[in-house]
């Protein structure tokens, strides 16, 4: 209903409305929203509380009486209870690159359930690797004779990398013989490799720096300060009461600033890649005599969503365009019974043309002919149905945890494998076959990015549903608490602030629920895909790119409606009938509280709102010790 002419704007609509009222009005009602009758004046009948809707509506409707918005006095407010929670923004995980930065930024304040989800599974997935990896570890310092001794570094290494390198897509390459080969071959240039990508992805791992403490500390001593001066000076008002209620919301954010600190990734986009294949393994021979770059790069782990045609059994894609020749060797021909070849491979293996080998936005791998040529990327109504899973950034771990386990799985038998087989004292290799059998692989060999459902470690599943739980655990641990506080007060009911609290974290649970779901359909597509890429996407396909979308249009929809109810709330945009009486639940048969003051409230809301606190404090401080203490 707009205003009228008559509309009177005032500075505080409670107690302008409850002026308007006395004994002989109708509506008058108790705490319980009864009727109730008075006699003489109503400040010395304390049964009275409120009016009904009707009466309310009837005489301070919006119509009549309206809260004047002041931002001179809402800039306290504001200042006090939002914009230490703004401020922390800046340390939520982006790396996304462009706008991609803006998106995750939506996606994290619009379903902290996701960026929960992906936290945790990074931090779980960090605990399965340093499990594993110290066994291969100790098999490779105890268990193995001295020659084979460099083997230990190559463990730890790849311990190292493969928990930093899960905020970007990874593909396992054994195309060209290129993983077996930086497994297990003891040559300058791949111990180099090692050394070089687990330093480099050290300096770019993003750690805690005085200015995040400084920045966190002091979100925190304004909201505590600002607390605790409330709770001195005003408890039992309402509004404080609901600005409490209100910045409860918002209090997730510290449990997940700190976990992508504590559990660690890359602090800027592109250092991934840059580590693992912008630099050559050995900068010194980077250039020859003639001015060529010789093609230094590995392509054993790519960091990558790219895909290829499937190899044919003689190590081709068809016999009309497959190469003929690797290292100046020829290849068996399409059909033929010889299947791997015997390669000596040379230290720096092919040459390319240096505007191909300084081009960073190409894939710097061994490039054989057209065993490499990518694919078009698989597409739905020109949306890849590949979806977030391509995407590099924290926030879009949730999409990796299937091809980041194939990719580790690769990686793991491949070392387990070679330290076995050294064990047995087996020769340190020196070609291309050699190496893919001390690994356990084929020479020339596609290794599954998108694993069959029946081939995922139970270990997965499990840390799914244990970041699901993580997940749940602090979204409605802080939405809950937020609706507790303000549905508990007076009026009880579902109003305008409790409702919109219920709002952000049904939106913010449906939006993480759909975007899981699409990362599942995707996957399922994307395993046939991977064995037939002629199939089309079909049903699946359709179904993995609206289910994202939705997910995404609600979280970023979400976002702002955080920010918005928060400022609408603040600026007493919330000081009507409909939201006063809690309408959206009772409808005609709500009641407001417009007679009572901050003494008359304390008995009955103070217990509520510091209850509220705690519950929510109690679970941020959980989920932060998860994070801090749990496996990674």
């Amino acid at each position: 209903m707009g205003a009228s002419l008559s509309t009177v704007y005032v500075s505080n609509w409670q107690q302008s409305c409850a002026a308007l009222f006395d004994c002989t009005s109708e509506g008058l009602v108790n705490n319980k929203g009864q009727i109730i009758s008075c006699q003489g004046n109503i400040s010395s009948t304390p049964d009275v509380w409120g009016i009904t809707f009707k009466a309310c509506q009837a005489n301070c409707g919006m119509d009549m009486l309206r809260q004047s918005i002041d931002f001179s006095a809402s800039a306290i407010p504001l200042t006090t209870w939002l914009l230490p929670w703004l401020a922390l923004i800046a340390q939520l995980p982006f790396e996304a690159k462009g706008w991609m930065d803006v998106l995750s930024a939506c996606l994290c304040l619009g379903s902290p359930a996701l960026a929960v989800y992906s936290l945790a599974l990074t931090a779980f997935n960090r605990g399965y690797i340093s499990s594993k990896f110290s066994a291969l570890q100790h098999v490779a310092e105890k268990n193995t004779r001295q020659e084979y001794r460099y083997m230990v570094d190559r463990v730890k290494a790849a311990a190292f990398i493969l928990k930093e390198v899960q905020q970007c897509p990874m593909r396992a390459n054994q195309r060209t013989g290129e993983l077996a080969n930086l497994i297990v071959l003891n040559d300058p240039d791949r111990q180099n490799f090692w050394k070089v990508a687990r330093k480099d992805l050290t300096n770019t791992r993003r750690g805690f720096t005085y200015s995040f403490g400084a920045q966190v500390f002091l979100a925190f001593v304004t909201y505590l300060i600002s607390f605790i001066a409330a709770v001195h000076d005003s408890l039992g008002s309402p509004d404080v009461g609901l600005q409490f209620a209100s910045s409860t919301v918002w209090s997730w954010m510290f449990p997940v600033v700190f976990g992508y600190i504590r559990v660690g990734s890359q602090y800027k986009a592109g250092s991934i890649q840059e580590a693992l294949v912008d630099n050559p393994s050995d900068p010194e021979r980077a250039r020859d005599d003639s001015g060529e770059t010789p093609f230094a790069y590995q392509s054993g782990l790519r960091p990558n969503a790219d895909w290829y045609s499937p190899l044919q059994p003689g190590g081709a894609e068809s016999p009309t365009d497959s190469p003929t020749t690797i290292n100046g060797q020829e290849l068996p021909a399409h059909g033929s019974n010889q299947s791997h070849l015997d390669i000596p491979l040379t230290p720096l293996p092919l040459r390319v043309p240096p505007s191909i080998a300084s081009d960073r936005n190409e894939d710097h791998s061994l490039k054989t002919g057209s065993l490499d040529r990518k694919l078009p990327p698989p597409t739905w109504w020109s949306f890849d149905v590949r979806g977030d899973e391509r995407r590099e950034g924290p926030i879009f771990n949730y999409a990796r945890v299937f091809t980041w386990f194939a990719f580790t799985g690769h990686i793991e038998r491949g070392l387990e494998t070679a330290l076995e087989s050294f064990r047995a004292r087996a020769a340190i290799p020196s070609t291309t076959k050699e190496a893919a059998d001390r690994c356990g692989f084929h020479p020339y060999q596609d290794l599954v990015a998108f694993t069959a459902w029946s081939d995922l470690p139970h270990v997965a599943i499990r840390g799914m549903c244990m970041a699901a739980i993580v997940a749940l655990l602090l979204q409605w641990g802080t939405t809950g608490a937020a609706i507790f506080v303000a549905y508990n007060t007076p009026p009880v009911g579902i109003g305008c602030r409790s409702g919109s609290y219920l709002i952000y974290g049904i939106a913010a649970t449906v939006s993480w629920l759909l975007l899981v779901f699409s990362n599942v359909v995707s996957h399922a597509l994307m395993q046939r895909l991977e064995r037939d890429p002629s199939r089309q996407p079909g049903i699946l396909g359709g179904l993995a790119v609206t289910t994202r979308l939705m997910g995404k249009a609600i979280a970023i929809s979400n976002a702002g409606w955080l920010i918005a109810s928060t400022v609408l709330e603040d600026i007493g945009f919330f000081q009507t009938c409909w939201c006063q009486t809690s309408a959206f639940q009772f409808g005609q048969n709500g009641w407001a509280t417009v007679f009572k003051g901050s003494s008359d409230l304390r008995d009955v809301a103070g217990g509520i709102w510091i209850g509220g606190f705690i519950w929510s404090a109690a679970v941020c401080v959980i989920t932060a010790a998860i994070f801090a203490y749990g496996p990674h």
